[in-house]
């Protein structure tokens, strides 16, 4: 026992002894023997606690603050690729055109926005005890961003070809609206991998289109896009909408529907052969009771509708069900079906879109 408290009383002492080490990056000439600017990316910073700041509060700003220093480090070199890249340009531009505008179409497209990411960033803190110092230290290896970069790069467009891979066969399937979805939802991604290319050109002076990938990013991009295009009104939808108003059609019903399926981005055919959803749509009013007060009477009709829904693709009956509504008028029994006509469309539409965009 006497043995286990010494081991104890000795960790108490030794700990905060060793807390007061500092970091060998914090001493100047080390940190430059040990990440050369020629192999690392850094940035140190140094600060206190400011009043009403806790000390994991303010660790943290000042990391913050040291990799903000690194990517100002990578910005400079951006500006400095630039101005090289445009010197190398007028230089040889009458020896090697089309080269150099190759050159400066990837330094100009790749390297105009702000860098966002770095893969393998590393930052530490160290809190001097003695004078409440605090200093922070960001750094990444040059050769090990380049590798990070371009697997990341690798990486998202191989997220993005199984992606299309799966968009495909939610067309095959006729689910069009959640194959528009999904390539919608995916299209952002590509912002991520050209940020990726951006910094890869800055920091790897021997990038070129194989490494970025360009081609391939151009081809996937391109052909995202095209589907989007292609599945913006490419929903076709046969509507069958039989509605009967004691002997006559009220065509208002069919046109009401169609207005809301139109919102989903949706083209209508004229035979179920050539749609995606094949829907009918039955309906008819009849006459439910009279009431009568004073000189004053009431009507009351109801409409009852079937609705079909059928996914072409499949062959499948994916909804059959029928609804009631009731409407009433002081007219007559008409006006009450037309009110009733009117309370059941929004009903109807709404369950046709839920069927559709399952």
């Amino acid at each position: 026992m006497r043995k286990v408290f010494s081991i104890l009383y000795l960790i108490s002492i030794v700990l905060p002894l060793v807390a007061q080490i500092p970091p060998d990056w914090y001493d100047a000439k080390i940190r430059k023997m040990q990440y050369p600017n020629e192999a690392y990316y850094i940035g140190y910073v140094t600060g206190v606690c400011h009043s009403g700041e806790t000390m994991d509060d303010a660790l943290a700003r000042l990391k913050n603050e040291a990799r903000v220093e690194l990517v100002a480090s990578i910005q400079t070199t951006v500006e400095h690729s630039m101005q090289n890249t445009s010197s190398s340009d007028l230089r040889l531009s009458a020896t090697d055109f089309n080269e150099d505008i190759h050159e400066v179409h990837i330094t100009e497209t790749y390297i105009s926005s702000t860098i966002k990411d770095i893969p393998g960033l590393n930052v530490e803190a160290w809190h001097n005890q003695k004078d409440g110092e605090i200093a922070a230290f960001a750094y990444v290896k040059k050769n090990s961003l380049i590798r990070q970069l371009e697997k990341k790069i690798t990486v998202e467009l191989t997220k993005i070809e199984t992606t299309l891979d799966q968009i495909g066969q939610l067309i095959d399937n006729g689910q069009k609206l959640q194959a528009r979805e999904l390539a919608e939802n995916t299209l952002p991604q590509f912002e991520d991998i050209k940020e990726a290319q951006k910094l890869l050109v800055v920091v790897d002076n021997r990038a070129d289109e194989e490494s970025l990938q360009l081609q391939e990013t151009r081809e996937l991009q391109h052909k995202l896009t095209g589907i989007i295009t292609e599945l913006k009104n490419g929903i076709n939808i046969f509507l069958s909408c039989n509605a009967d108003l004691f002997g006559s059609n009220y065509s208002t019903l069919k046109g009401e529907i169609q207005g809301e399926l139109s919102k989903l981005g949706t083209t209508f055919v004229g035979n179920a052969t050539q749609s995606d959803w094949a829907v009918y749509v039955t309906a008819k009013a009849r006459e439910y009771n009279r009431s009568d007060f004073g000189n004053m009477s009431s009507f009351f009709a109801y409409v009852d509708v079937q609705i079909i829904v059928e996914k072409t693709a499949t062959g499948q009956r994916i909804y059959e069900n029928a609804i009631s509504e009731k409407g009433g008028h002081t007219q007559n029994y008409e006006q009450a079906a037309r009110q009733a006509y009117r309370e059941v469309s929004p009903k109807v539409s709404t369950i046709i879109k839920e069927q559709i965009q399952k």
